[in-house]
């Protein structure tokens, strides 16, 4: 059963680079008509690619798919309360171990000079995520449309983005981006979906979608509430 399991993955991988390598090396061979010098470090880091996209995904589909599976059926017989706090704090900490989120607050905080602390941003992003998997909760138990919390979501972002300061407009949409990484999306999906099928039953388990929608948008409004802070107290 493992074995079949791991060989599935391992196929689900290849089906998903060989699209790129393949266009890289059509590039490489019709339009430059050369072979790169480093040749023999690009095909290893291909290989290890490869090797590291496999076991990050077997290891998602043996465990943190199936223990957010878990974790959400038994939410379902908790009280309400207690679901909404746990899925925040759920939230606030699967940033910390999403790769993507450090790569990019690193570079934030590089490109301005340290201006802007990774710390903040860090915090601010899941400050983002735990709101995010709050109004998630809140919809489920509430059954309500997606576009009661996308539409003015993204209204609020529309005026945040008229009065905040221009440089912090692309890294609060990227701040988005990021979150929505595999740890995030392999770990609270499977949460907020099993935690819909809990409390109805399997065919209401497409409320738990949007929850990597709400993910993405959250981020982006506390990221130029942040804009506008910083430059508020720049002001005074």
């Amino acid at each position: 059963m493992i074995i079949m399991s791991a060989a599935e993955a391992f196929l689900e991988v290849i089906e998903a680079i060989a699209p790129v390598l393949i266009l890289f090396f059509i590039f490489q061979v019709l339009i430059l008509k050369k072979v790169p010098k480093n040749i023999g470090d690009l095909i290893s880091g291909i290989f290890m690619t490869i090797i590291g996209f496999f076991f990050f995904f077997f290891g998602a589909k043996i465990s943190l798919i199936p223990m957010g599976n878990h974790i959400g059926t038994f939410l379902s017989s908790l009280d309400y309360f207690w679901v909404i706090i746990f899925s925040f704090i759920v939230g606030v900490f699967a940033i910390l171990a999403e790769p993507a989120v450090n790569v990019f607050v690193y570079e934030v905080e590089k490109v301005s000079s340290g201006y802007i602390k990774s710390n903040l941003m860090i915090l601010s992003i899941a400050l983002g995520v735990g709101l995010a998997l709050l109004f998630s909760v809140l919809r489920i138990y509430l059954n309500l449309p997606l576009s009661l919390i996308i539409i003015p979501g993204y209204l609020l972002i529309i005026i945040l983005v008229l009065i905040s300061p221009k440089d912090f407009i692309p890294i609060a949409f990227d701040s988005g981006a990021v979150a929505t990484g595999p740890v995030v999306v392999t770990f609270v999906l499977p949460i907020m979906t099993s935690l819909a099928m809990g409390l109805n039953d399997d065919n209401f388990g497409f409320l738990g979608l949007g929850t990597v929608g709400l993910v993405a948008m959250f981020p982006i409004i506390i990221m130029l509430f942040l804009g506008i802070l910083i430059k508020r107290s720049e002001t005074k």
